[in-house]
């Protein structure tokens, strides 16, 4: 069968038609007219943006407290090292006066602390041994031990006052290992005695410290108003003064016994004489090695000095140069901020002028 060419022709056409009759005739503006606006960076970014003002009022609260809070510091040590220059040359004074030959009845214990403390006193009386104390451990030259504080008993009345008699060894903590050998004299003086000794205003236990119990002769840090309490004498805090010499008037005579005379003791006396040892411990000039006092449990005394610290120059130089170095930093920064500020007034007010042109 033959298709005639005019058939053919008109097919070929009627699709062309329906698709000029589908186009749109309308024309429409390719942009959106609500725009979508992108947030740049992620929700962690943006929020630490947010914060990055606050930051920065904090730190600039700080560069304004720190030359204020530091120059007040400065000012307070000052304070300080006039307070404890004053305290060091009273202390220097009272060591260097004349020993107080003996004390009165009657103690005024504040007094004591405030105006006498490293005044030497000599006082006579017996060492109350049943309300021994131990302050410690120590350390002496590697070794452990003890402070040995007694209660002393003035002869003249009063109550007792605590005497730090010094540092003996842990093994010889107990009595009965102190009251034996060559120096027991020495260790465990018996009897009436006198002795030297300096005022001491320790300092008192602060209340981060242990509070000490009652009854218990170990105490751990030095608490004046406790080791009274416990031991029924006055809260004033003494410390005897180093010394190795021998102390012949400690000794005391189990019997009194005539001596002979001179014919008597000549004709019976024995041909040996005396070691040197012997003859040593009876002379009143003789000195000890400190580790003797160590083996025979004599307690070692402190060495009349002043201890106290004075480091209150070199805080005050701390402060005051944080006070002036701060002061800079914050000088120097709001600098840098009024250049900031003035090239952002600059770059806002080309932008206005961009603006007010029309094209």
């Amino acid at each position: 069968m033959m298709i005639q060419p005019h058939k053919l022709l008109l097919r070929s056409t009627r699709p062309r038609r329906l698709l000029k009759q589908c186009r749109r005739t309308v024309k429409t503006s390719p942009t959106d007219w609500k725009p979508v606006n992108s947030v740049p960076g992620n929700l962690r970014t943006i929020a630490h943006q947010a914060k990055i003002p606050i930051i920065r009022r904090v730190l600039l609260s700080l560069m304004v407290a720190m030359p204020v809070v530091a120059f007040g510091l400065g000012c307070w040590q000052v304070k300080r090292l006039e307070w404890k220059t004053e305290l060091i040359a009273k202390c220097e004074n009272n060591l260097a006066a004349p020993v107080i030959e003996k004390l009165p009845p009657n103690l005024d214990v504040d007094a004591i602390n405030n105006e006498f403390e490293y005044r030497r006193f000599k006082c006579r009386g017996h060492f109350n041994y049943e309300q021994e104390m131990f302050l410690g451990p120590r350390m002496k030259d590697g070794a452990l031990g003890y402070l040995v504080v007694t209660p002393f008993v003035r002869a003249d009345g009063g109550k007792p006052i605590l005497i730090e008699r010094g540092w003996i060894l842990k093994d010889k903590v107990i009595p009965s290992e102190r009251n034996k050998g060559y120096l027991s004299y020495l260790a465990f003086p018996q009897g009436e005695i006198e002795i030297e000794a300096l005022f001491r205003n320790m300092p008192r236990k602060s209340n981060l410290q242990f509070d000490h119990e009652q009854g218990r002769k170990l105490f751990n840090v030095i608490d004046v108003p406790a080791m009274a309490a416990q031991s029924d004498a006055l809260p004033i805090y003494c410390q005897m003064i180093y010394d190795l010499g021998n102390h012949l008037e400690y000794k005391k005579d189990a019997e009194s016994k005539e001596k002979p005379s001179k014919f008597w003791s000549a004709l019976f006396s024995s041909s040996k004489s005396k070691t040197p040892e012997a003859e040593s411990l009876d002379d009143e000039y003789t000195h000890f090695q400190e580790f003797e006092f160590v083996k025979q449990g004599v307690p070692i005394a402190q060495k009349p000095t002043i201890k106290f610290s004075n480091n209150h120059l070199q805080y005050l130089i701390t402060w005051f140069g944080v006070s002036v170095a701060s002061s800079a930093l914050f000088v120097w920064h709001i600098w840098r901020s009024k250049q900031y500020s003035s090239a952002d007034k600059v770059i806002a007010k080309k932008r206005k002028d961009m603006k007010s042109i029309h094209y």
